[in-house]
């Protein structure tokens, strides 16, 4: 009777587990589907591409050999993945692989919960997608792919620690080169990921697990050593250095004002995760951390404060900028998934009796009280102004023969991306991460200035446009992000004395030259 009764149970336990399964599968799709519509898709590919987002869409537009010189400012393999967005849709189409990531941030997430249980999975899921900094960043860089990776490591390591094995710690370590290839943060979230899992076997006292750790570790770490140095390192040269100078823990100030640096830096990064101020965040965080503890996915739980203090220590090093809005998206992320296993854990607690039930529903409305309003006013934020879409549509519409377009520094590489015909890219130091410069050699009806803001090269770019135009007319097409200040305006009006006049003001402008005079002066 009991063998007879246990084979009947069988089948029911079956049907139990794969609907628990379907469920988990539901969930997931409609998790993922939900970060699809919060970051607005109609928004992403219909606004114009701005500068920094230009320089990389340039990358679908040069041939393969200049592959590395095209990727200075981002990742290789992000720049390979950009060419197999496939040619459907508007221009805009290539931001569908950051949203792409984005989604895959939403499993990883939900992959660090489920270890835990389904609610947990569910609310670290659900932060994943409405995460503020990762909505407030409508970018065409690895963004959201450096939340991804970092997410999938965690929830790796906790993986490795569950069922510890030379296998699985390799797989861990394996995965760490094709993710460095499309974001460099691989490097910091690699680093806390691996360091906890030596803490743990060192508080196990396992010697043999230590020593696989550090080994594959090491070797790890020298692998994505070469990688950076080869593909990533000539990005981080002087000129960017100095403009994250800013972001730079400033040890030559004394431990004092790096501390209180270090402090501030934390807590705007805190301000954004979603959770309410500062305080209340770190709270909500801790307990994320202590949770994972309790629940002995303890390197999943130190990676978090290693990867905190792993960043610290990139900043002093003037490697990389201390929690920058865009470039620290995949921390800020990090910590709005943590603090949502600790909401998850609660509902999943209360859960269990009837009496505690409200505490649950309590804990479910004060985080989604908090992080909805925030992932709402993230979402709703603007990318920079741009209209390099409609300028350059409205030239093509407009111009006529004998006209001379005119393209500012920051405006050349998105009005590459657009402009219908094939633009020549070549290597410069131009005071940024980005070591190429867009021309049209043989184009004697397109002048684009190799340097911005610079007077003498904008004045310069309208002598050219005069003296080369036979319709004595040429087109100013200018970025909002990048080519504003004073220099443009002066430079038309230092043409003025030589008979050029502004007959169309707003973007593109429209400049006509006395033909009598020949050439503004």
């Amino acid at each position: 009777m009991t063998a007879l009764a246990h084979r009947s149970e069988l089948p029911g336990r079956r049907t139990q587990a794969e609907a628990l399964s379907t469920l988990d599968a539901l969930s997931l799709v409609l998790l993922c589907g939900l970060a699809v519509v919060a970051r607005r898709p109609g928004y992403l590919f219909s606004h114009s591409l701005w500068l920094d987002e230009g320089w990389v869409a340039d990358s679908v537009r040069a041939p393969l050999r200049q592959l590395r010189l095209m990727t200075s400012s981002t990742p290789i393999g992000w720049t390979l993945l950009l060419r197999l967005v496939p040619h459907i849709g508007p221009p805009e189409r290539l931001r569908a692989l950051p949203l792409a990531f984005g989604v895959a941030a939403v499993v990883a997430g939900w992959s660090v919960g489920r270890g835990l249980g389904r609610p947990q999975a569910l609310a670290a899921g659900l932060a994943a997608a409405l995460a503020p900094s990762a909505l407030a960043n409508h970018n065409l860089k690895q963004y959201s792919a450096d939340a991804a990776v970092t997410l999938l490591l965690l929830a790796l390591a906790a993986w490795v620690e569950a069922g510890w094995s030379p296998r699985r710690l390799a797989v861990l370590c394996l995965v760490c080169v094709p993710a460095l290839l499309v974001s460099h943060v691989t490097m910091f979230a690699s680093a806390a990921a691996l360091l906890a899992l030596a803490v743990v076997a060192l508080l196990r006292r396992d010697r043999g697990q230590l020593a696989w750790t550090l080994a594959l570790g090491a070797g790890t770490a020298l692998v994505e050593g070469v990688i950076y140095l080869v593909f990533a390192a000539p990005g981080n040269n002087a000129d960017m250095q100095r403009i994250w100078e800013p972001l730079f823990v400033p040890l030559s100030d004394g431990p004092g004002r790096a501390a209180g640096f270090v402090v501030t830096r934390l807590a705007s990064a805190l301000d954004r995760v979603g959770f309410g101020p500062p305080l209340l965040a770190a709270a909500v965080v801790c307990a994320g951390v202590a949770v994972l503890w309790r629940a002995r996915q303890r390197a999943a739980a130190m990676a978090v404060p290693l990867l905190t203090a792993v960043l610290v220590l990139a900043s002093a090093t003037r490697r990389y900028p201390l929690l920058d809005d865009r470039t620290s998206l995949f921390f800020t992320t990090v910590l709005t998934v943590v603090g949502a296993l600790a909401v998850g854990q609660t509902v999943a607690w209360a859960a269990r009796r009837r009496a505690t039930l409200p505490v649950g529903l309590a804990a479910v409305v004060a985080a989604g009280a908090l992080l909805v309003p925030a992932a709402r006013a993230a979402a709703a934020e603007q990318a920079p102004v741009s209209s390099m879409r409609a300028q350059v549509a409205y030239v093509l519409a407009h111009r006529q023969p004998g006209d001379v377009v005119v393209v500012g520094w920051a405006a050349s590489f998105a009005f590459a991306y657009y402009w219908p015909d094939q633009p020549a890219f070549s290597p410069t130091q131009n005071g940024s991460a980005v070591l190429f410069r867009v021309g049209y050699p043989g184009r004697r009806d397109l002048v684009l200035t190799p340097q911005w803001r610079v007077q003498s090269l904008a004045d310069h770019a309208l002598r050219a446009a005069a003296a080369r135009s036979s319709s004595h007319r040429a087109w100013l097409v200018l970025a909002e992000a990048g080519d504003g200040g004073p220099v443009w305006n002066l430079a038309v009006a230092h043409a003025r004395p030589g008979g050029a006049r502004v007959v169309r003001r707003e973007l593109p402008r429209l400049v006509v030259f006395d033909a009598a005079s020949g050439s503004p002066q």
